[in-house]
């Protein structure tokens, strides 16, 4: 658990030196809003394929840490890319290699957490959260430094990160390891594709992942239409991370009382009501009080959710399912809503953005709550 707790505050410590920032970087190089949004669709194709694609190869390898630990090593090499680039093919292309290592990273280190706190008897929430503290101090930190520095430097510093996030990686413990055959390749990919409960959830995270993924990507421009200032954006993911990590800490004890479904709901609603009131109101002090609900959203449906994959996860394709429903819902979330969420924010302004994310994150609200006694998710939501 120690070791494991280390790691995820490392790895999300480096996320937050350049995550936040990706549509002030690209903005930063001239690039147009749509532009921006094509990039960071290019970005989110890229994760929709490589997790699948890692995921099942993961599955079948002897140590499933391998593939974890060439995407740690990869990264920041490719990152380091980015501060010297300079055109938009260049950025294009450096976009899609670095999401497709970073993207499959988390998965395959998600599903190795769930399957050790199984064994060891403590839950995945327990050492996620510390990946939220890192985020929060990261993102609070530089979002100053880069006012005044500029947002080129940030994968600069995040390769000066990847020291100690190696380090900490050399220190996993072992994974357990599935016995019998193992399945092929288009065994895995049969399995996760018959699962029906596996794929309505997945449709259920792609509806409220979507509306992260357009928030977590435009709220900074979203900063400069209002005429926020922007040395506070960093501030805001700072915010939404620190809530995160008590959230993320009492996750175990609140799904233990309510069950797991209706704790999913519960944070699909307080995203929705993030999303009306942006599109309502106009001011930066509710905008910066908001983020609350964001990190309240998102570590309740973050940790859980893994949880609720790994229950409805063939024994053997543990870490494909995994990896097919960041690619499913992070992934195609961004692709759809990177694409058009930067055309919506340049055509018709941020409220009309919010407004659109409200009814898709409502939608999921209705759904997680009628779900939970349909035929099929008795595993993955235990009485309370």
């Amino acid at each position: 658990m120690k070791n494991l707790s280390v790691f995820y505050f490392f790895y999300y410590l480096g996320m937050s030196m350049y995550s936040p920032f990706l549509s002030l970087y690209f903005e930063s190089k001239g690039f147009s809003g749509t532009a921006t949004g094509l990039l960071l669709s290019a970005w989110a194709v890229s994760g929709v394929v490589s997790p699948l694609v890692m995921g099942m190869i993961n599955d079948r390898l002897r140590n499933p840490l391998t593939l974890l630990r060439v995407c740690v090593v990869v990264m920041p090499v490719i990152g380091l890319g980015f501060y010297f680039s300079g055109g938009y093919a260049v950025c294009l292309a450096l976009a899609i290699l670095f999401s497709w290592f970073s993207s499959s990273a988390m998965p395959l280190t998600d599903s190795a957490a769930v399957q050790i706190g199984s064994r060891e008897g403590f839950s995945f929430s327990s050492v996620r959260l510390w990946g939220a503290l890192s985020y929060a101090i990261g993102s609070f930190i530089t979002g100053f430094i880069y006012k005044e520095t500029g947002y080129p430097v940030s994968f600069l510093i995040f390769f000066a990160m990847s020291i100690p996030i190696l380090v900490s990686m050399l220190r996993l413990p072992a994974v357990p390891r599935s016995s019998g055959k193992r399945p092929s390749l288009i065994e895995q990919a049969g399995t996760a594709a018959s699962n029906r409960p596996f794929l309505l959830f997945v449709f259920m995270g792609f509806l409220l992942m979507t509306s992260m993924a357009v928030n977590s990507s435009f709220l900074p421009l979203y900063f400069r239409e209002k005429g926020f200032d922007l040395g506070f954006v960093g501030t805001a993911y700072s915010v939404a991370a620190l809530i995160e990590v008590p959230m993320f800490g009492l996750s175990a004890r609140l799904v233990g009382r309510f069950g797991r479904f209706p704790i999913l709901a519960f944070a699909a609603g307080c995203y929705a009501l993030k999303c009306f009131c942006l599109f309502a109101f106009d001011n930066m002090a509710l905008t910066m009080a908001l983020q609350l609900l964001d990190g309240v959203s998102y570590a309740l449906f973050a940790g859980v959710a893994v949880e609720v994959v790994n229950d409805l996860s063939d024994e053997k394709s543990k870490a494909t399912s995994q990896a097919a429903f960041a690619a499913l819902t992070y992934g195609l979330g961004g692709i759809i809503g990177n694409a058009s969420g930067g055309a919506v924010l340049e055509i018709w302004g941020g409220s009309t953005l919010y407004l659109l994310l409200f009814g898709m994150s409502l939608c999921a609200t209705i759904l997680l709550i009628a779900v939970r006694k349909w035929k099929g998710f008795a595993s993955a939501s235990p009485s309370n």
